[in-house]
């Protein structure tokens, strides 16, 4: 009965340290996908709306027909464009800080 008691008491250990497991691994596994649902995003906004860093744009239509899915890339863009021609931008790009 004593090797009983151990194999029962191992087993509980070993469920346990599955659900851990299993619990941490869902938890990473989400954070992967939204870090690579995002880095996808970035993605097809540079393909739709490449024009803006000299990338070929698709043709007009398909360009105006995901302009509203593309609005938060649009505004993105636009505010880096209008960053990249302030005086402290070209400063710092002088002395390459970042």
């Amino acid at each position: 009965m004593v090797a009983g008691n151990i194999f029962k008491k191992l087993l509980e250990k070993a469920g346990q340290s599955w659900t851990f497991y299993k619990e941490a691994a869902a938890a990473t596994a989400v954070e992967t996908l939204e870090t690579e649902l995002g880095e996808m995003e970035n993605i097809f906004g540079l393909l739709v709306l490449g024009s803006f860093i000299g990338f070929p744009s698709p043709p007009m239509q398909i360009t105006l027909d995901l302009l509203p899915e593309m609005e938060k890339h649009f505004v993105l863009m636009l505010n880096k464009v209008d960053t990249a021609q302030s005086p402290i931008s070209n400063l710092l790009s002088t002395f390459d800080v970042m």
